[in-house]
């Protein structure tokens, strides 16, 4: 935490002190003398640089690109990223629609962060992959069984997504 030196004269008036330019012993007895004070005000450093983040309606087309890099997709899908702050539901996928949602607003935090909003984009990209080409990773049907949410299928297809991923990241 770094310093401020103000010198308050004895009519109330303030001036900033560069201490590199005064001796501030002497100024301050100097003011004394005056009737005034030299008073140090700490100051917080400056907030750390956030990482750029794209812009909301940039972020659902940023996905698709990563994800034709990852897996080229054999049934359409559509996203949609919601800024509905919630909770705990991070994303969602709706079969019928073939819709995958991704909510970048926490409601305690605020917006999430990108690497966070891209993990929960690969879980609902499993959920689609799994319900519209399951032979592409090895399936003969979808895997789903009533009252699982994820399957083993489900937790393949995710891995292997998560896989590609970092292997993209390192090349």
């Amino acid at each position: 935490m770094t310093e401020r030196y103000w010198l308050i004269l004895p009519n109330g008036g303030r001036q900033l002190i560069d201490p590199r330019q005064f001796d501030l012993a002497a100024v301050a007895e100097q003011a004394r003398r005056l009737g005034g004070r030299l008073v140090a005000e700490a100051v917080a450093p400056p907030p750390a640089p956030r990482p750029f983040e794209p812009p909301i309606g940039a972020v659902g087309p940023m996905f698709r690109a990563r994800m034709e890099r990852l897996h080229a997709c054999k049934v359409e899908y559509h996203v949609e990223i919601n800024t509905r702050p919630t909770v705990r539901v991070l994303g969602g996928y709706y079969k019928r629609r073939r819709l995958v949602r991704v909510y970048s607003h926490d409601r305690v935090t605020g917006r999430r962060p990108l690497e966070e909003l891209f993990e929960t984009f690969l879980h609902e990209m499993a959920h689609h992959l799994e319900y519209t080409e399951p032979q592409s990773f090895q399936a003969r049907a979808c895997g789903r069984v009533p009252g699982t949410m994820h399957s083993a299928l489900f937790w393949r297809i995710l891995g292997e997504l998560k896989a590609r991923w970092a292997a993209s990241q390192r090349a």
